[in-house]
């Protein structure tokens, strides 16, 4: 994921957010810092995204019992997201990354998660991705159905970019808020930038609940979060070959992808 997030109300008046992302766009972290502003709190969330993920729950007493404005996340694309919350004018908010960083942080995910157990050489692993034949399938496939999604339903889908949210995270939360219609201090929003920083999360978060099931802990979701980790993966002809494909699918899209 990769991957938004929506804002709505259903049967039960009860508010909603919607994080939706492919994997591996950083989703882990945009639910921090939602839940953070929905709750006005800088502490770090005792559980995770995991307990609140779309797909994950079924039974509607989950659902029932999470506070308003409930928090919740998803990888499902749009057209799986429950009808009523786009009728509702629910709002989403869309992380996208760019697909080259991507494809190697679900690479090292895939190998580590035990119920992926995906453990092939990355010259495999490469072929697949740009085949599409992976996990929650092709990123331009979903990238672009969710394009097409904010064109038609304007207003609701929010889309920002994960490069953004690591160079300047104090001014990207602030558009956040603004999306979420969330008033936030000066003094809330430097606390939660901090607190959420890549290096506080990565050493103080994990995610063990009954949705992941990983061989480790460390590094599991929080690996390394860089911009460009691509590089010391993708060869020469790889690159090549991705960028033409990427030219090719995205030609007619509006999006800004930044690789470096």
């Amino acid at each position: 994921m990769a991957k938004k997030e929506k804002k709505t109300t259903d049967n039960n008046n009860n508010k909603s957010t919607l994080t939706s992302e492919t994997k591996r766009l950083g989703v882990h972290w945009l639910d921090e810092i939602i839940t953070m502003l929905v709750n006005k709190t800088t502490t770090l969330a005792s559980g995770t995204k995991g307990q609140r993920t779309l797909e994950g729950i079924t039974e509607l007493s989950v659902l029932d019992s999470l506070p308003s404005p409930r928090i919740l996340n998803t990888h499902l694309s749009f057209k799986c997201i429950p009808t009523q919350h786009v009728q509702n004018k629910g709002k989403i908010v869309h992380m996208i990354r760019n697909p080259k960083d991507i494809c190697v942080s679900l690479y090292h995910h895939a190998k580590r998660d035990v119920v992926m157990n995906y453990n092939v050489p990355w010259e495999t692993y490469f072929e697949n991705w740009i085949s599409g034949k992976v996990f929650y399938g092709s990123w331009y496939d979903y990238e672009l159905e969710m394009e097409e999604a904010s064109l038609q339903y304007p207003g609701i889908i929010y889309t920002c970019y994960y490069e953004d949210f690591k160079r300047e995270p104090k001014t990207q939360i602030r558009k956040l808020a603004d999306f979420l219609e969330i008033t936030v201090s000066d003094q809330i929003l430097e606390n939660i930038t901090e607190a959420t920083s890549f290096k506080n999360m990565q050493s103080k978060k994990t995610d063990n609940t009954k949705f992941v099931n990983m061989k480790e802990e460390k590094g599991f979701i929080y690996r390394k979060g860089d911009i460009g980790d691509w590089k010391t993966h993708f060869t020469v002809n790889q690159n090549i070959r991705f960028d033409a494909q990427f030219k090719e699918r995205m030609k007619n899209s509006k999006y800004t992808i930044t690789f470096e």
